[in-house]
């Protein structure tokens, strides 16, 4: 297809995440900052009928796994039928979503009828009072009832990201991959990142997948698992209790020049890298269902991405513009 997305070093772009809100009910310290804050106006945000032409547009340039995302995609209203639609578009073989999963226990049975199949599940940790205050209050009974209620529609596989965040839950490393193997669910570990509050974020905060692996080793053994069709970044494990596991690694060991994947931000604007503030504006082009011009600002956008970003584990200098819920992680 001569409509391929490449950029200048020849990577192919299939995956697009899509923030459908910068809404979220928690208020998680790294992401949502409790200070001096405010949402898009709401005349800034992408209508569904807009989300649908974007994403039909990206189909026709080589986009074939769309991946839902907020701040928290299942606040906004009948977001199920924005899942129905996507899924009717030709060439998009995937639709996924991430959600904090506190909504799940209502909505599970909903987007699983829409043609949600896989999920990803944000879960920092598995104490209550440490939960709560990463959340800002909310009860981790709740999110496992989401989970199982997940499990019992027939979400599979169901994948927990934890960001890996050092004297807060390192210690609960071992506890995640137990967890796993109980509920055969998918735990990937995250690096923590420099981006959202970046109050919070302190690079002696940074545990990197070396030393994850570290901490897991100890107590089990684990061999490389093989990337399915359509998985993102993580390296994966079996290990020896039975769960399976990923690493993410955005700060300690750079995965960018396998990155097939674009942001479309819940205001409209095409972000090439999360590590980076370059971005370009498709709000008026979507508004104005221009596709000859989206086009053209798309291959614009992929001008503006470089080899690797430039932040590692030795510190970041960098002032994100946006917090993540703005951005979609």
């Amino acid at each position: 297809m001569s409509d391929k997305l490449k950029d200048k070093y020849s990577r192919t772009y299939k995956y697009l995440r899509v923030s459908v809100t910068d809404r979220c009910n928690f208020r998680c310290k790294y992401c949502i900052p409790t200070h001096d804050f405010e949402f898009i106006p709401h005349s800034k945000i992408l209508k569904y009928e807009d989300i649908i032409f974007a994403v039909d547009s990206f189909s026709k340039l080589g986009i074939e796994k769309i991946r839902l995302t907020g701040g928290e995609p299942l606040v906004r209203k009948n977001i199920s039928f924005l899942i129905s639609e996507i899924g009717k578009i030709k060439g998009i073989k995937e639709t996924t979503l991430t959600t904090n999963g506190s909504l799940l226990g209502k909505f599970a049975t909903d987007i699983f009828d829409a043609g949600i199949r896989r999920i990803n599940i944000s879960l920092d940790s598995l104490k209550q009072d440490r939960y709560e205050y990463i959340t800002g209050g909310f009860k981790l009974d709740d999110i496992i009832e989401g989970i199982n209620q997940a499990i019992n529609v027939g979400l599979s596989p169901i994948k927990i990201n934890v960001v890996a965040i050092k004297t807060f839950n390192d210690d609960e490393i071992l506890d995640f991959c137990d967890f796993a193997a109980k509920n055969k669910l998918n735990v990937r570990f995250i690096e923590f990142m420099p981006i959202g509050n970046k109050i919070e974020w302190r690079k002696e905060h940074i545990i990197t997948g070396e030393e994850i692996l570290k901490i897991i080793s100890k107590k089990y053994s684990y061999e490389p698992v093989k990337k399915a069709k359509f998985e993102g970044p993580a390296v994966n494990y079996m290990l020896s209790n039975g769960a399976k596991i990923g690493i993410i690694t955005p700060i300690s060991n750079h995965f960018c020049s396998e990155c097939d994947k674009l942001r479309l931000t819940a205001d409209g604007k095409l972000r090439p890298c999360l590590l980076s503030d370059k971005e370009i504006n498709l709000f008026d082009e979507i508004k104005n269902r221009d596709f000859d011009k989206f086009k053209e600002k798309i291959r614009e956008s992929l001008k503006l991405k470089e080899l690797d970003h430039n932040i590692t584990n030795e510190g970041c200098d960098t002032q994100f513009k946006r917090t993540m819920s703005k951005i979609g992680g």
